[in-house]
């Protein structure tokens, strides 16, 4: 027992090794590009978000002829549609969409859009997002070398003084870092959809939604399709004017609702290194709690928890710090050691109740 758990600690300490030197790697150059851009962003509910989400998008930074914005409703039962239309008045380049009857949920939304679009690059986002005015062109300019067909951006919580926040927040920061750590190991595993650009061309041949029956993932399995059919097109943005700041969780029910929705895709990745990382890091917080558990039964396992927790507890620590820094959130970093206790609880939970439990999502209850 003591042999396997040092070989997955070993293999942990390896992965966050190479997490390091994936985000250090990145590096992105500064230049204006000419490109023509659809921002697209579906909608399902979000009275409460129009005003701020198209102010923010109307003040872009980038030519006014090159980037237009198409917002999908996907039948809202509130005032989002109502709002949006009075929006138009006001911004008459605002493109507005409204699914038809038969069609649902984000991914068709999405495809309905691109369809629609005419321009070469396609910026997704969601309606609860807001952008810095350089957001843009922050996303697209890495699409001047013809050999990049996907990007994927930074993304954030807007800061609360809540422990529950920055818990959040710090959690939150280590999955986009490890996504954008991946990509500069030139490994995708996984991006966010509030941050996502990609070649229209590209997700026209490889994007496989209109035969997909998972409700969640547009984006990961968008990137690994990208990463299949195109190695090596992929890059991150590590740019602070590029982070899309959106609001994290307010209730512990709804987080616990959310998580499951994250998770419940993962049972459908095909991608064997995304399908590694994820079972290590499963194995990992379930042996912590495993330890844990059995430090009450026998004083030896006291000490082997204890080295075990602190070993994680300095790898994830020099990880982190370099996030942090680039996030302008170094006062995150005092929930560093809280957050592995937590997150070992909750992730491996959430793993086994998202196999056989359902989720909410808008209004709709849906299963993975």
């Amino acid at each position: 027992m003591f042999f396997i758990i040092a070989i997955i600690l070993f293999l942990y300490a390896l992965m966050i090794n190479s997490f390091i030197i994936g985000w250090n790697r990145i590096k992105n150059d500064t230049c204006d590009v000419s490109i023509k851009v659809s921002v697209i962003i579906c909608v399902r509910n979000e009275s409460t978000n129009i005003k701020k989400l198209v102010k923010s998008l109307k003040n872009q930074n980038y030519n006014k002829s090159l980037y237009n914005v198409i917002i999908v409703d996907d039948h809202s039962d509130d005032k989002s549609w109502k709002l949006l239309c009075e929006e138009k008045l006001n911004w008459p380049e605002l493109q507005l969409l409204a699914m038809d009857a038969n069609e649902y949920g984000k991914k068709k939304a999405l495809s309905k859009a691109i369809s629609f679009s005419d321009s070469e690059v396609i910026l997704t986002s969601d309606a609860d997002c807001i952008f810095s005015t350089e957001w843009i062109k922050s996303m697209t300019s890495c699409f001047i070398n013809d050999k990049i067909n996907l990007a994927s951006g930074p993304v954030s919580f807007n800061y609360q003084s809540t422990v529950f926040n920055q818990i959040q927040t710090l959690e939150f920061l280590s999955l986009i870092a490890s996504g954008a750590a991946a990509i500069g190991l030139n490994r995708p595993i996984f991006c966010n959809g509030a941050n996502l650009a990609y070649r229209r061309k590209v997700f026209l041949e490889v994007s496989n939604y209109d035969d997909s029956d998972i409700v969640s993932g547009d984006d990961v399995f968008l990137l690994h399709m990208v990463k299949k059919v195109y190695p090596g097109s992929i890059l991150f943005i590590k740019k602070f004017e590029a982070i899309v700041f959106t609001d994290s969780i307010s209730t512990f029910r709804q987080f616990i609702n959310q998580r499951i929705r994250w998770v419940s895709k993962s049972s459908s990745y095909k991608d064997a290194y995304t399908i590694y990382t994820s079972l290590l890091v499963f194995f990992v917080n379930s042996l912590l709690i495993f330890l844990l558990f059995l430090s009450f039964y026998d004083h030896i396992f006291i000490n082997i928890f204890t080295v075990f927790i602190l070993l994680k507890f300095f790898l994830d620590l020099i990880f982190f710090k370099s996030i942090l820094v680039f996030f302008k959130r170094l006062d995150l970093i005092k929930w560093v050691f809280p957050l592995q206790i937590i997150y070992s609880f909750y992730i491996t939970f959430i793993t086994l109740l998202s196999s056989f439990l359902s989720f909410n999502w808008k209004g709709r209850i849906q299963k993975k």
